[in-house]
Order: structure tokens, then sequence, then C-alpha cells
């Protein structure tokens, strides 16, 4: 796993996570997360991965935050991926930990070796953790938790979010974690409102066990603290989103005339955007110390991660600060799909429910929301998008759809006698974690034959893998056409068969002018009922882009000059 974090850390910028609006279900439900006595003081991911990592071992560190003992018999501590629903689970020994004290969790070393090796550690564990995209959750038991965010569940004591992991607590994860830095939690350990963005802060590790010099939370004064989130936090081009900051006022003395301003260049706004409580611009309540900023995304932002860095300051001349996530669903500018043409001029308006664009940073679509299915998907493919990523398998509902429109599931393929078919595939979006968990939204999936998808259609997608990993870069479209029947109650089309256009360019920059006449283009049509030889190789079903233009009424390619188009899509490729 630790290779796969080195890969991460230098691209995580491009990296990205969907998740329901700005809160998923067990951040709706705060109860299950209050933690009376033992909490999460400080999680570090970056054991060993380079030679900058200050520690060998990852590791989990509590605390007792109460006046009281605490036993901690039947406890665990449990960590789970980012977007994952299963949870590893570390025991902990029959032992009190004492008003005051901390405890220290040992989990894996990579395989790397650098770094310094922890302070005594209480416990041990094996998880190799994550060091920017996580959960991790105290339990008072050592049953594995279950589901990406468990909500209700009792038996958690404390919960941590951190980075793109899809779940915490309170309205924002803790973001900036990294191979050098941990999430710890402020005022030694003894901060605590239910709040992970405002509760932790990121700095370099500091493991303490319980030989550490206890500390007696009554004794910590309340700082200045905020944590800030985006409603939604997956925000498209030309929509509006909410931007909030909720602040914990210090109490020694008491803060008065907060301020909050946030820098939004990154996304087009201003450098010190003022926020509001006074019930404008987006706020609700006025004088809640809640403080929010009505924002419309610039029509010109490209897709990625933006981490919107704000300034909390008081009348006391105290400063704090925190951080908004906002996921930009949007091409990133050097991976534009549609560069060469939006085949049947798809745009982003409701009204337009049969034709519906939606962006994401590792492909675009038009998705049918008569057939639940996407009409077309299109991606571009080179060797950059190509990394060690593990498949994440999770099939799950596209939380972008607008409201009110059907949502499909994974458990609507159950027993139809079809495979979840991917348009953008797994495979060709192995970069990121994020990046490969995108193509396993149900928006990218629609239904094919086993031999369909398991045949030509995998064997033309290894291909154009090896043309990308051969140094080309391939602008692919695919989609499903015709109605052959329905599965999941009559919600979801089945297509009569699958096609798939692309155009082959050696690596480089200013790609439309670089097309020529001589330029490959390929494109197939497959069948999408028996009899299918599951054993057919993908050159069996090639066409001339012209024919798929045809048969869905799509034209490919208009952004290239008239004659050029001609000449490439009635060629059928030989190669």
């Amino acid at each position: 796993m630790k290779k796969i974090y080195l890969v991460l850390v230098g691209i995580i910028a491009l990296g990205f996570w969907c998740v329901s609006g700005s809160r998923t279900a067990a951040q709706n439900d705060e109860s299950a997360m209050v933690s009376p006595n033992i909490v999460i003081s400080q999680v570090f991911g970056g054991g060993g991965v380079a030679a900058a990592s200050p520690f060998r071992n990852d590791f989990i560190e509590i605390f007792n935050r109460s006046s009281q003992p605490v036993s901690l018999n039947g406890w665990s501590v449990q960590y789970s991926f980012a977007n994952s629903s299963s949870w590893l689970t570390t025991p902990l020994p029959n032992v009190t930990l004492q008003s005051g004290q901390y405890f220290l969790i040992q989990q894996a070393a990579s395989a790397n070796g650098s770094g310094a090796a922890l302070p005594t550690p209480d416990a041990t564990g094996t998880i190799n953790m994550h060091p920017i995209d996580g959960k991790v959750a105290v339990v008072n038991t050592t049953v594995a938790l279950s589901g990406a965010c468990p909500n209700g569940n009792s038996s958690i004591v404390d919960f941590l979010g951190y980075g793109n992991g899809g779940c915490f607590e309170g309205s924002a994860p803790v973001t900036g974690m990294g191979i050098t830095v941990a999430a710890q939690r402020k005022g030694t350990g003894c901060f605590d409102t239910d709040q992970n963005a405002g509760d932790f802060t990121v700095a370099a590790p500091a493991p303490r066990n319980t030989a550490t010099t206890t500390v007696q939370c009554g004794t910590v004064a309340q700082p200045l603290s905020a944590s800030g989130s985006a409603n939604p936090n997956v925000a498209a081009p030309n929509a509006p989103v909410l931007l909030t900051v909720r602040v914990t006022p210090a109490d020694t003395p008491p803060s008065s005339g907060i301020t909050v301003s946030a820098n939004l260049t990154s996304i087009g706004g201003g450098e010190n955007q003022t926020f509001f409580d006074n019930g404008t611009n987006g706020d609700v309540t006025a004088g809640d110390n809640i403080f929010s900023y009505a924002y419309t995304i610039p029509s010109v932002i490209e897709g990625g991660t933006r981490n919107l860095p704000v300034t909390i300051s008081d009348a006391q001349t105290r400063t704090t600060t925190a951080t908004i996530l906002l996921n930009i669903n949007a091409p990133f500018a050097s991976d534009n799909p549609l560069l060469l043409g939006n085949p049947s001029n798809a745009v982003p308006d409701i009204a337009f429910e049969n034709n519906y664009l939606m962006f994401k940073p590792q492909y675009s679509l038009s998705y049918n929301r008569s057939k639940a299915t996407a009409n077309w998907v299109a991606w571009r493919l080179d060797s950059s998008w190509i990394g060690s990523a593990d498949r994440q398998d999770d099939f799950r509902p596209d939380p972008a759809l607008p409201a009110g429109w059907y949502q499909v599931t994974t458990t609507d393929y159950t027993g139809s006698g079809y495979d979840r078919g991917h348009l953008t595939p797994s495979a060709d979006r192995t970069r990121s974690i994020e990046d490969n968990s995108a193509t396993f939204l149900m928006t990218n999936i629609m239904p094919q034959l086993a031999a369909n998808n398991q045949g030509a259609w995998e064997d033309f997608e290894s291909y154009c893998r090896t043309l990308a990993q051969a140094g080309q870069e391939v602008y692919i479209v695919a989609g499903p056409s015709g109605n052959i029947g329905t599965i999941a109650g009559g919600r979801i089309v089945v297509p009569q068969v699958t096609w798939k256009v692309a155009l082959v360019l050696p690596n480089g920059t200013n790609d439309l002018q670089r097309i020529s006449k001589a330029t490959r283009t390929i494109a197939i049509i497959v069948p999408n009922q028996a009899p299918l030889n599951i054993n057919a190789g993908w050159r069996e079903f090639r066409v001339p882009v012209d024919a798929v233009e045809n048969l869905t009424g799509y034209n490919f390619f208009n952004q290239i000059p008239k004659i050029t188009q001609e000449i490439i899509e009635r060629r059928r490729d030989t190669q």
C-alpha cells in the first residue's frame, strides 16, 4: 500500500472524490460521535513512506480528556480507506486509561524503513494507513464497523475523517495531511466540539504514550477555532455553492468582534472575501457564529480539488485558520475530453433531461434520464492516467444527478443477467484512488452482456491502454444504442449494441491543430445480445466512425475542420 501512497502524494491536487452534499449520512447524526471521555488525539499515516517521513510506523493516539479513569477492555481502534465500506480493527488491551493520560497504538511500517522508531507503543496493530485520506474510529467493541459512513452506530466513541475520506464529524474533514504531518487535536487533546476540521490542526507528528505527563483538561482554555464547509462540496461550473465557516469563540477572555475572510482566488473569487453572520449573502441566522458566503462557480474553472484557506480573527487580537474543501466537477484544463467536440450538443440544463451534460475531472458525459444510463461518456487517455491505484469496486449512485432524478444503484443490476459495464474503464483511471473510484459511479455504467463486456469491449480497452503506454494520447467516446428491454423494474434500458470511437495522436500539445487527414480513428459496434463469442477480438467489430454517427445521430470530432473530419471518419481502421 505504501508504494501507492508515494504516487498519491505527488498528484493529490488532481484527486477527486464525490460525496453527497456537504454532509454524509454519518455526519447528519453527530450524536453517534459524541466523545465524553476517550478521544482520538493524534493520527499519522505517513510512516516510513519516504525519506522525509519522521517516523517509521503509522500510529493512532487516543486520550482520556475526562476527569475519571476509563477501561479500554474490549475496545478497539478501527481504520477504513477513503470511500471504503470495510474496516480494519486493532483490539486494545485490558488497560485502564487514567484521567489526562495518552495511549499510543503503533500501526504498520513501510517496507522502505525510513524514519525513527516511535516511543514505546501501548498497543500494536498491523494497519497500513493512508497518509492523506482515511477514517479512524475508537469503538467500545472489537466488532468491525460496516459501511462507508457508519451512521448511528452507538459503539463509536470518537471518529475522525481526514482528506477525501468521505465521512467525518461535523461539517468538514481534517485536510492537509501528508507523509510529514499528523492530525493533532487542539488543546493538547482536550478540545472537542465534534467538528473534525475545527478540533484538529495539522503539524509534525509528536506521538505520546501512557508514560507521557498527564494533562488535566479542566485547566485548558478553549481557543478560538473554526471549521469550514461547502454546500454542495461537489460543484460544477456555473453552479451556486454556499461556503460556510463555523466559529467556536475563545473563552478566556471571551471572543468579540469576530471576522472571517477566505482566499477564493483558486475558484475565481477575491483574495480576502468577507464572510457574513448577519442574515445576508447566504447566511441563515444572524449572530450564531456561522459565517457564510454564497458564490457561483465561474464557467471557466477547471476541475479538481480546492482547499480554500480561511482566516478568523477576534477583537482580542487572536487569529486562527480553517480550510474549506471544495471539489470542482469539471475537466482539468489539459484533459478536456470534449476538446474535439460535444457529440450530441449536451448542455448542463435539467430542462434537457435526456441530453444532460455532466462534467467530472475523470470524464464528461451526456446523461439520459429516461434510460437511466449515459448517452455517451467521453475521456482522454494517456500514460499519465495509468498508475498503481487499486480497483475500488465501490459501485454507487452518482450524487451529482439533479434532485428528484432516479438514482441507479448497484443492486438494480442484481439478478439481471447483465454486467455492470464500465464506459470509462476502471483500468484507464488508476492514477489515484479518487480517479479510479469515480469510474464506479452508476452514471458511468450500462447493462452489458458478459460476452460483450468481458470480450471485445475489454479487448479494445486494453488495446487503447497499450497505445497510451506507447506514447500516444487517445480521445475516446463510448455509449449504448438501441433498446432490447429493461432491468430494475423498467427503469434501466438495456442497449442492443455498444459502440466506441477513438482518435489517436502522438503525445503533444495543441491537439486540434495537430490533427490531419492521416490521423488515425478507430470505431467499433459490438452486439449486446446472444449469440456473441466472448473470445472475439475487437478488430472483428471495426466500422468507420461514420457508421457510429449513422447509428446514433451524433456528430463526433466536430471541432476538427470539416474536410479533415469527413476524411478521417469515413476510413475504417485496418491496423
